[in-house]
């Protein structure tokens, strides 16, 4: 009964934090009940069993959106890849704070846990889109440690924090969760101080989005295509009186033939005529002997739109369509190229703005309706890891701005009908100069060594009692 009632709590906590949860302040809490039990005296097949099933049904929100579109095997692998590692890090912490003690089993659980979603993260599937670290962007306050150690730092934090409150619980001592709270309070501080700096300035913003508003997507359809095209030219035109640096439209709008593409861009080439606007928009067209999902950079002066090549496809829905590009691009005036799926890839977005210091990024996107905030907050978190600030416009999803900190300064639910957000995004100085940027992953790697190497040597520790703490033989 126990391990049901703490199964139950745990798969609550993260079915409305982690997936499509957005209550951030259940994952630091969601993961407590399950712990509690796990530092008891219950067979260890029992935990894991236990943990596993609490995470799987807590990620069962994600069948709102991808239920019933992306192919059952990859969602048994969305689902049950995150619950896999979450058990085997209660399991190794269970084991590690029997042979150690309460305080080494709590860093056990926060290693352990990191590592594995750090670990996980390097799947060409899905990269970091299943980190729970990712509830946090709600409170942007708590995700600034990912400028100094990237998105893992969040997960470990998560980690150290529902350990320390589920051994102080279990075991009656304080220690844990006086470790655990003071971490989180100097957390939060830094965040505080690091969200105090002030920008050098703004940049004024639009989003244009239509969730209706599309050509011929999988096929040539210039009759359809040039109509949207039209459609969006209009939109663009109606902005001219607030005078925009930067105006970003979503992913995919249509397919440009290749016998027709430079008459195609002439027409929103046209719309810019006069102003100083950068123009960054979503298409797919055949370049090189292979169809691409695109992102083209209309820069003023400019004789031709730059091309981005989107570089990470959803499995199965674009991956049997289009090939991946070779690489980031940023635009002359230091607008970065990236499109959707790319953000959920921290290794591969670290390694762009380290190479090209871009002072924002135009992120054209297409989510699936019920993850609009969900897929959002993972490119936010990006955002934060590189200090470099964001306009991502998402068919199906969210238009958002936000700035190097990851706060979002507006957004708005994409329609059938056009939408447009405009804003002021702040500026500082130019991406890819965060310690995290210069660092790397090292805290990952650091968690991953640490973690399995604690766990390793827990076959050679002395075990000891629970409850008291006491070894024995």
């Amino acid at each position: 009964m126990p391990a049901l009632l703490c199964a139950a709590l745990t798969a609550i906590g993260f079915y409305f934090s982690a997936g499509l949860g957005d209550q951030w302040w259940l994952a630091w809490l969601a993961p407590v009940p399950i712990l509690w039990f796990a530092f008891g005296d219950t067979r260890g097949w029992q935990i894991f069993l236990a943990a596993f099933l609490a995470y799987a049904l807590g990620e069962t929100s994600i069948l709102r959106a991808y239920g019933g579109v992306m192919p059952v095997p990859v969602m048994f692998i969305a689902i049950g890849g995150p619950a896999l590692c979450f058990a085997a890090a209660v399991s190794g912490a269970r084991r590690i704070q029997r042979s150690f003690g309460d305080i080494a089993g709590m860093f056990g659980f926060a290693t352990l846990w990191a590592a594995l979603d750090f670990l996980s993260s390097f799947s060409n599937a899905g990269g970091a889109v299943a980190t729970p670290a990712a509830a946090e962007v709600s409170a942007p306050m708590l995700i600034q440690s990912a400028s100094l150690v990237g998105f893992i730092g969040i997960t470990f934090l998560l980690g150290l924090v529902s350990a320390g409150l589920a051994l102080t619980l279990r075991t009656r001592a304080a220690l844990p969760a006086v470790i655990a709270i003071t971490v989180f309070v100097l957390n939060a501080g830094f965040g505080y101080w690091r969200m105090s700096q002030p920008a050098a300035g703004t940049i004024h913003v639009a989003l244009i989005d239509s969730d209706s508003v599309t050509g011929g997507v999988r096929k040539e359809d210039k009759v359809a295509t040039m109509k949207a095209i039209d459609a969006y030219a209009a939109e663009i035109g109606k902005l001219r009186g607030e005078n925009p640096s930067l105006i970003v439209l979503p992913e995919n709008i249509a397919m440009l033939g290749a016998s027709w593409r430079d008459e195609a861009t002439a027409k929103l080439a046209a719309a810019l005529r006069g102003t100083q606007t950068t123009l960054v928009a979503g298409f797919n067209t055949n370049l090189n002997g292979a169809q691409r999902n695109v992102s083209l950079g209309f820069v003023p002066g400019a004789s031709a739109p730059a091309i981005y090549q989107k570089r990470r496809l959803v499995k199965g829905l674009e991956t049997q369509y289009y090939t991946p590009g070779p690489g980031p691009a940023v635009l002359s005036n230091g607008v970065g190229l990236e499109v959707c799926k790319d953000m959920d890839f921290h290794a591969m977005l670290r390694s762009d703005e380290v190479a090209t210091h871009p002072r924002l990024l135009a992120v054209p996107a297409w989510d699936f309706g019920a993850d609009d905030w969900s897929h959002a907050r993972v490119a936010i978190l990006r955002s934060v890891e590189n200090g470099v600030p964001m306009a991502r416009s998402a068919r199906e999803g969210l238009l958002t701005v936000n700035d190097r900190y990851g706060r979002l300064i507006a957004m708005k639910k994409s329609g059938a009908d056009f939408s447009t957000l405009t804003g002021e995004l702040p500026l500082d100085g130019v991406g890819g100069n965060t310690i995290y940027d210069r660092i790397g992953d090292a805290f990952g790697w650091l968690c991953a060594v640490m973690g399995l190497g604690l766990f390793a040597l827990s076959f050679f520790g002395a075990k000891r009692d629970t409850l008291s703490g006491s070894k024995s033989a």
